[in-house]
Protein backbone atom coordinates (compact mmCIF):
# COMPACT_ATOMS: atom_id res chain seq x y z
CA UNK A 1 0.00 0.00 0.00
CA UNK A 2 1.44 3.37 -1.02
CA UNK A 3 2.07 6.04 1.58
CA UNK A 4 -0.32 8.97 1.47
CA UNK A 5 1.81 12.12 1.55
CA UNK A 6 0.29 15.57 2.02
CA UNK A 7 2.03 18.73 0.86
CA UNK A 8 1.12 22.28 -0.11
CA UNK A 9 0.86 23.02 -3.79
CA UNK A 10 0.74 21.04 -7.02
CA UNK A 11 3.24 19.28 -9.28
CA UNK A 12 6.20 21.58 -9.86
CA UNK A 13 6.08 23.17 -6.40
CA UNK A 14 9.15 22.82 -4.23
CA UNK A 15 7.05 20.93 -1.69
CA UNK A 16 6.17 18.32 -4.32
CA UNK A 17 9.86 18.03 -5.21
CA UNK A 18 10.75 17.57 -1.53
CA UNK A 19 8.05 14.91 -1.15
CA UNK A 20 9.53 12.95 -4.06
CA UNK A 21 13.02 13.28 -2.62
CA UNK A 22 11.79 11.85 0.68
CA UNK A 23 9.38 9.16 -0.58
CA UNK A 24 10.30 8.46 -4.19
CA UNK A 25 7.74 8.28 -6.97
CA UNK A 26 5.47 5.63 -5.45
CA UNK A 27 3.22 7.52 -3.07
CA UNK A 28 -0.30 8.89 -3.15
CA UNK A 29 -0.08 12.71 -3.20
CA UNK A 30 -2.53 14.77 -1.17
CA UNK A 31 -2.24 18.32 -2.46
CA UNK A 32 -3.38 21.17 -0.21
CA UNK A 33 -3.64 24.92 -0.48
CA UNK A 34 -2.80 25.63 3.20
CA UNK A 35 -0.15 24.32 5.58
CA UNK A 36 -2.84 23.78 8.23
CA UNK A 37 -4.58 21.34 5.88
CA UNK A 38 -1.47 19.14 5.98
CA UNK A 39 -1.56 18.96 9.78
CA UNK A 40 -5.29 18.28 9.78
CA UNK A 41 -4.85 15.45 7.26
CA UNK A 42 -2.25 13.87 9.55
CA UNK A 43 -4.36 14.46 12.66
CA UNK A 44 -7.50 12.94 11.12
CA UNK A 45 -5.71 9.93 9.65
CA UNK A 46 -6.23 11.01 6.05
CA UNK A 47 -2.47 11.12 5.34
CA UNK A 48 0.42 8.99 6.55
CA UNK A 49 2.98 11.76 6.21
CA UNK A 50 3.10 15.48 5.60
CA UNK A 51 5.95 17.48 4.06
CA UNK A 52 6.34 21.09 5.21
CA UNK A 53 9.01 23.80 4.82
CA UNK A 54 10.51 25.11 8.04
CA UNK A 55 13.24 27.49 6.94
CA UNK A 56 14.80 29.01 3.87
CA UNK A 57 18.42 30.08 3.50
CA UNK A 58 17.39 33.56 2.28
CA UNK A 59 13.94 34.26 3.76
CA UNK A 60 14.44 32.57 7.13
CA UNK A 61 11.88 30.68 9.18
CA UNK A 62 8.36 29.74 8.15
CA UNK A 63 6.80 30.84 11.45
CA UNK A 64 3.37 29.45 10.63
CA UNK A 65 4.72 25.92 10.54
CA UNK A 66 6.64 26.30 13.80
CA UNK A 67 3.37 27.36 15.43
CA UNK A 68 1.44 24.48 13.82
CA UNK A 69 4.02 22.02 15.14
CA UNK A 70 3.13 23.22 18.64
CA UNK A 71 -0.61 23.15 17.99
CA UNK A 72 -0.88 19.62 16.60
CA UNK A 73 0.23 16.29 18.04
CA UNK A 74 2.68 15.11 15.39
CA UNK A 75 6.34 14.23 15.07
CA UNK A 76 9.21 15.10 12.75
CA UNK A 77 10.49 11.87 11.20
CA UNK A 78 12.86 13.08 8.44
CA UNK A 79 14.35 16.16 6.85
CA UNK A 80 15.42 17.20 3.37
CA UNK A 81 17.26 20.26 2.07
CA UNK A 82 15.83 21.21 -1.31
CA UNK A 83 17.89 23.48 -3.60
CA UNK A 84 15.78 26.47 -4.67
CA UNK A 85 16.32 28.21 -8.00
CA UNK A 86 13.58 30.67 -8.82
CA UNK A 87 12.95 31.61 -12.43
CA UNK A 88 10.79 34.27 -14.07
CA UNK A 89 8.46 32.59 -16.60
CA UNK A 90 5.58 33.58 -18.85
CA UNK A 91 4.42 34.28 -22.41
CA UNK A 92 5.69 37.87 -22.50
CA UNK A 93 9.06 39.57 -22.22
CA UNK A 94 10.76 41.30 -19.32
CA UNK A 95 9.77 44.65 -20.87
CA UNK A 96 6.08 43.71 -21.18
CA UNK A 97 5.50 42.25 -17.71
CA UNK A 98 3.48 44.38 -15.29
CA UNK A 99 2.70 41.77 -12.63
CA UNK A 100 4.34 38.63 -11.28
CA UNK A 101 2.60 35.84 -9.36
CA UNK A 102 4.18 33.58 -6.74
CA UNK A 103 4.15 32.33 -3.18
CA UNK A 104 4.94 35.09 -0.63
CA UNK A 105 8.16 33.38 0.47
CA UNK A 106 9.34 33.12 -3.14
CA UNK A 107 8.55 36.80 -3.67
CA UNK A 108 10.53 37.58 -0.52
CA UNK A 109 13.48 35.57 -1.83
CA UNK A 110 13.36 37.65 -5.04
CA UNK A 111 12.96 41.04 -3.37
CA UNK A 112 16.00 42.56 -5.09
CA UNK A 113 14.67 41.68 -8.54
CA UNK A 114 11.37 43.35 -7.67
CA UNK A 115 13.17 46.44 -6.37
CA UNK A 116 15.13 46.72 -9.61
CA UNK A 117 11.87 46.46 -11.59
CA UNK A 118 9.43 48.74 -9.71
CA UNK A 119 6.87 48.67 -12.56
CA UNK A 120 6.24 44.97 -11.84
CA UNK A 121 3.57 44.38 -9.18
CA UNK A 122 3.92 41.30 -6.97
CA UNK A 123 0.76 39.17 -6.66
CA UNK A 124 0.57 36.56 -3.90
CA UNK A 125 -0.49 32.99 -4.74
CA UNK A 126 -0.78 29.91 -2.52
CA UNK A 127 2.21 28.20 -4.15
CA UNK A 128 4.81 28.75 -6.87
CA UNK A 129 3.60 26.00 -9.19
CA UNK A 130 0.01 27.21 -8.87
CA UNK A 131 1.20 30.63 -9.98
CA UNK A 132 2.88 29.06 -13.01
CA UNK A 133 -0.27 27.12 -13.90
CA UNK A 134 -2.38 30.28 -13.64
CA UNK A 135 -0.03 32.21 -15.93
CA UNK A 136 0.03 29.31 -18.40
CA UNK A 137 -3.77 29.26 -18.55
CA UNK A 138 -4.36 32.98 -19.09
CA UNK A 139 -1.55 33.36 -21.67
CA UNK A 140 -1.25 37.04 -20.84
CA UNK A 141 2.00 38.72 -22.02
CA UNK A 142 1.71 41.17 -19.12
CA UNK A 143 1.72 38.42 -16.45
CA UNK A 144 4.53 36.16 -15.29
CA UNK A 145 5.24 33.70 -12.50
CA UNK A 146 8.20 33.01 -10.26
CA UNK A 147 8.61 29.25 -9.89
CA UNK A 148 10.86 26.25 -10.44
CA UNK A 149 12.21 24.95 -13.72
CA UNK A 150 10.07 21.86 -13.18
CA UNK A 151 6.98 24.08 -13.06
CA UNK A 152 8.06 25.79 -16.28
CA UNK A 153 8.48 22.41 -17.99
CA UNK A 154 5.27 20.95 -16.57
CA UNK A 155 3.09 23.91 -17.60
CA UNK A 156 4.99 24.72 -20.81
CA UNK A 157 6.05 28.21 -19.83
CA UNK A 158 9.10 29.84 -21.41
CA UNK A 159 11.69 30.99 -18.88
CA UNK A 160 12.23 34.73 -19.33
CA UNK A 161 15.03 35.12 -16.79
CA UNK A 162 16.79 32.44 -14.76
CA UNK A 163 17.76 32.39 -11.08
CA UNK A 164 16.34 35.74 -9.98
CA UNK A 165 16.56 34.91 -6.26
CA UNK A 166 18.60 37.29 -4.11
CA UNK A 167 21.57 34.94 -3.93
CA UNK A 168 22.65 32.11 -6.18
CA UNK A 169 22.98 29.77 -3.18
CA UNK A 170 19.48 29.11 -1.90
CA UNK A 171 17.74 26.12 -0.34
CA UNK A 172 14.79 25.26 1.86
CA UNK A 173 14.77 22.82 4.74
CA UNK A 174 11.72 20.58 4.61
CA UNK A 175 10.66 18.08 7.25
CA UNK A 176 8.35 15.11 7.08
CA UNK A 177 5.79 14.82 9.87
CA UNK A 178 3.75 11.86 11.06
CA UNK A 179 1.22 10.96 13.73
CA UNK A 180 3.67 8.47 15.25
CA UNK A 181 7.33 9.08 16.15
CA UNK A 182 10.17 7.48 14.25
CA UNK A 183 11.86 4.60 16.08
CA UNK A 184 15.47 5.52 15.40
CA UNK A 185 18.17 3.43 17.10
CA UNK A 186 21.02 5.88 16.48
CA UNK A 187 19.58 9.31 15.66
CA UNK A 188 21.87 12.13 14.61
CA UNK A 189 19.35 14.95 15.03
CA UNK A 190 16.53 15.85 17.37
CA UNK A 191 13.95 18.61 17.60
CA UNK A 192 12.29 19.79 20.80
CA UNK A 193 10.10 22.66 21.92
CA UNK A 194 10.53 23.94 25.47
CA UNK A 195 9.61 26.78 27.76
CA UNK A 196 12.07 27.84 30.43
CA UNK A 197 11.89 29.35 33.92
CA UNK A 198 11.10 33.05 33.54
CA UNK A 199 14.25 34.19 35.29
CA UNK A 200 17.66 35.66 34.36
CA UNK A 201 20.07 33.27 32.68
CA UNK A 202 17.62 30.44 32.03
CA UNK A 203 18.44 30.13 28.33
CA UNK A 204 22.16 30.54 29.03
CA UNK A 205 22.05 27.65 31.51
CA UNK A 206 20.23 25.40 29.06
CA UNK A 207 22.69 26.17 26.25
CA UNK A 208 25.54 25.42 28.65
CA UNK A 209 24.16 21.93 29.21
CA UNK A 210 24.08 21.37 25.43
CA UNK A 211 27.59 22.75 24.92
CA UNK A 212 29.01 20.52 27.66
CA UNK A 213 27.98 17.48 25.60
CA UNK A 214 29.73 18.77 22.44
CA UNK A 215 26.48 18.82 20.46
CA UNK A 216 25.82 21.21 17.61
CA UNK A 217 22.83 23.50 18.07
CA UNK A 218 21.73 24.07 14.46
CA UNK A 219 18.53 26.03 15.11
CA UNK A 220 16.81 27.94 17.89
CA UNK A 221 13.52 29.68 17.17
CA UNK A 222 11.52 31.62 19.76
CA UNK A 223 7.74 31.81 19.46
CA UNK A 224 5.25 33.73 21.66
CA UNK A 225 3.35 31.74 24.28
CA UNK A 226 -0.37 32.43 23.91
CA UNK A 227 -1.89 33.95 27.03
CA UNK A 228 1.51 34.84 28.51
CA UNK A 229 2.51 38.19 26.98
CA UNK A 230 6.22 38.56 26.17
CA UNK A 231 7.07 35.03 27.24
CA UNK A 232 8.40 32.61 24.66
CA UNK A 233 8.83 28.96 23.90
CA UNK A 234 11.91 27.76 22.05
CA UNK A 235 12.17 25.31 19.16
CA UNK A 236 15.62 23.75 19.33
CA UNK A 237 17.38 21.47 16.84
CA UNK A 238 20.45 19.51 17.97
CA UNK A 239 22.76 17.57 15.68
CA UNK A 240 25.63 15.17 16.27
CA UNK A 241 27.86 12.68 14.51
CA UNK A 242 26.74 9.01 14.61
CA UNK A 243 29.27 8.17 17.34
CA UNK A 244 27.70 10.78 19.65
CA UNK A 245 24.15 9.47 19.38
CA UNK A 246 24.13 8.48 23.05
CA UNK A 247 24.97 12.09 24.01
CA UNK A 248 21.98 13.25 22.00
CA UNK A 249 19.78 11.06 24.20
CA UNK A 250 21.51 12.40 27.30
CA UNK A 251 20.84 15.96 26.15
CA UNK A 252 17.13 15.20 25.85
CA UNK A 253 17.08 13.96 29.46
CA UNK A 254 18.88 17.07 30.71
CA UNK A 255 16.67 19.45 28.73
CA UNK A 256 13.48 17.79 30.00
CA UNK A 257 14.72 17.97 33.60
CA UNK A 258 15.56 21.66 33.34
CA UNK A 259 12.71 23.00 31.17
CA UNK A 260 9.40 24.23 32.59
CA UNK A 261 7.61 22.45 29.74
CA UNK A 262 9.12 19.98 27.28
CA UNK A 263 7.91 18.30 24.13
CA UNK A 264 9.95 16.03 21.91
CA UNK A 265 9.14 16.77 18.28
CA UNK A 266 11.28 13.96 16.90
CA UNK A 267 14.57 12.10 16.63
CA UNK A 268 15.73 11.31 13.11
CA UNK A 269 18.67 11.25 10.71
CA UNK A 270 20.37 14.56 9.96
CA UNK A 271 20.73 15.35 6.27
CA UNK A 272 23.45 17.56 4.74
CA UNK A 273 22.45 21.15 4.07
CA UNK A 274 22.80 22.37 0.49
Amino acid sequence: MENRVAYQGIVGSFSSMAARALYGEDFTPIQTSRFRDIFEAIDQGNADYGVIPLENALAGSVHENYDLLQEYECYIVAEHFCPVHLHLMGHGTLASITRVLSHPKALEQCSRFLEIHPTITAVVCSDTAGAALQVARIKDPYSAAIASEEAATTYRLPIIQRSIQNHITNSTRFVAISKTPLQCASPTKCSVVVSLPHEPGSLYKLLGQIASLSLNLTKIESRPILGRPFEYSFHIDLECSPDLSSKLQEALVRIEEYASTFRLLGVYEARPAV
